[in-house]
């Protein structure tokens, strides 16, 4: 098991050497063993002719009549370039004082082989000899260095023939890897970034082989992924307008019955109880549309949001105006309204936009105190930004609304739809701003001190735009 799990690391990582490496020694190895057979070859084929000359001076001399002397050994040893003796023999025994010149030394024993198994090359300590009769008594012996016999195959330009052969080989693997590895490096990189991937064509998907159709595919597959995820998004905006018509007809229903309830009432009523019931209905009229107006507004800057028309603005005049359309809501509910705003907070904003985020706050923070509490506004400026903090005596925040309380369609109020701090966030964001929550019972908040006693309960909303100068 050990062995198994170490043997991937023995092998290269990078593709081409996965393919150069083996095919260089496939190269190396047979071009080695096909030297060494050459080699081989041609000592046979040395031989073959050795002692084919053997052969053929032995019949010269027996034919033509040449006397076997000292003489005609020497003159043929001139005439062949290899030693050549005469010696008798009895038999296939060797006469070994019957030579016609004394053999040097060391060279006996391979010349006494040759005559004992005569037409044969025979080699022994670098020496080769090859013995044909001339007559039944008389042998002709050629001796000769083993050096002569080895063809060249083995010098310095073979060597370097080799070599050169082998700087090719690795040139030829290396653009044969290079082929392969290069397209698939390139898909590697590619890859990643399929769904970014806007480049028209793909090196390589012209190519008829399989890597031709490995970049074909990638191709369609980055077209399919395309249109997926336009499928995709596509869905998720229908979903996404669905959940907010549904959380938008659930919230317009109670408004729609108070007014059909007091319009009923304002019908119903006897002409001399008409104004005193008009007094009683308008304001909750008013109040409902108001609501039905904000939500409304809230679904259209959802579905399709637009860059805020600024002008210079005074924050109190938003956030007064605010105040007096919910102060029928705040009074219905019990709720007491206290506001603090310096002389003047200049910003440049959309007064219509920062209104309805002003107001989403204002309005959770009267839904989080259904049985009457206390809402403060407090307002400051420096020489950069403006501030509103918005501070209530509700339950305050759970732990998870302050982790999720700008994600869309969260709410822990029941019926809510969870889009209004999600809205106003986006609304301070537009005009360069921020909005921060937390809870009542800290000192500071956002780098605003926050004087309230620790043992009070609520949230805290902090409104921040950068200050303009009138």
């Amino acid at each position: 098991m050990d062995c198994v799990r170490l043997m991937p690391s023995v092998f290269p990582k990078s593709l081409w050497l996965r393919i150069a490496i083996p095919f260089l020694l496939f190269v190396a190895a047979g071009s080695t063993a096909l030297v060494f057979w050459l080699h081989q070859g041609a000592l046979r084929e040395e031989r073959l002719v050795f002692a084919a000359l053997a052969r053929t001076t032995a019949d010269f001399i027996r034919r033509e009549r040449v006397p076997p002397t000292e003489r005609t050994a020497t003159n043929l040893s001139q005439v062949l370039g290899v030693q050549v003796f005469f010696a008798g023999r009895n038999g296939r025994e060797p006469q070994s004082a019957d030579w016609s010149t004394e053999p040097a030394p060391g060279t006996a024993p391979v010349l006494e082989k040759a005559q004992r198994q005569a037409r044969k090359v025979h080699r022994e300590q670098g020496q080769e000899a090859v013995a044909h009769p001339v007559s039944d008594s008389l042998d002709l012996i050629l001796l000769r260095s083993a050096d002569m016999a080895a063809a060249p195959l083995f010098d310095v330009r073979t060597l370097a023939v080799l070599g050169a052969f082998w700087g090719l080989s690795m040139t030829l693997a290396w653009a044969v890897a290079r082929g392969v590895v290069q397209p698939l490096r390139l898909l590697a990189r590619r890859l990643p970034m399929i769904g970014d991937d806007s480049e028209a064509t793909l090196p390589g998907a012209e190519r008829a082989d399989e890597i031709g159709q490995l970049a074909r595919a990638y191709l369609q597959t980055r077209t399919q992924l395309a249109q997926e995820r336009a499928r995709r998004e596509q869905a998720e905006r229908l979903a996404l307008l669905g959940r907010m018509a549904t959380g938008l007809a659930h919230e317009i229903h109670n408004p729609l019955s108070a007014i059909r309830m007091h319009a009923q009432l304002l019908g119903s009523a006897p002409p001399a109880q008409l104004a005193a019931a008009t007094a009683d209905s308008l304001p909750v009229l008013l109040d409902e549309t108001a609501r039905i107006e904000g939500l409304v507004n809230q679904w259209m800057f959802l579905a399709k949001p637009a860059p805020p028309q600024t002008a210079l603005v005074d924050l109190r005049e938003i956030a007064g105006t605010v105040l007096k359309t919910y102060s029928a809501s705040a009074a219905h509910a019990g709720v007491t309204v206290a506001a603090d705003f310096p002389e003047n907070l200049p910003v440049r904003v959309d007064a219509r936009r920062l209104g309805q985020a002003v107001g989403n706050i204002v309005l959770n923070a009267i839904q989080a105190m259904p049985r009457g509490g206390e809402l403060s506004l407090r307002g400051s400026r420096n020489d950069s930004t403006v501030r509103l903090v918005f501070s209530d005596t509700g339950r305050g925040f759970s732990g998870e609304a302050l982790a999720r309380h700008g994600e869309l369609f969260f709410s822990e109020r029941e019926g809510g739809m969870g889009i209004g701090l999600n809205v106003s966030m986006e609304i301070l964001r537009a005009h360069g701003g921020r909005l921060e929550v937390s809870n009542r019972g800290v000192a500071s908040f956002a780098g605003v001190s926050l004087p309230e006693p620790g043992s009070v309960t609520g949230a805290v909303v902090l409104l921040e735009l950068p200050v303009c100068s009138p």
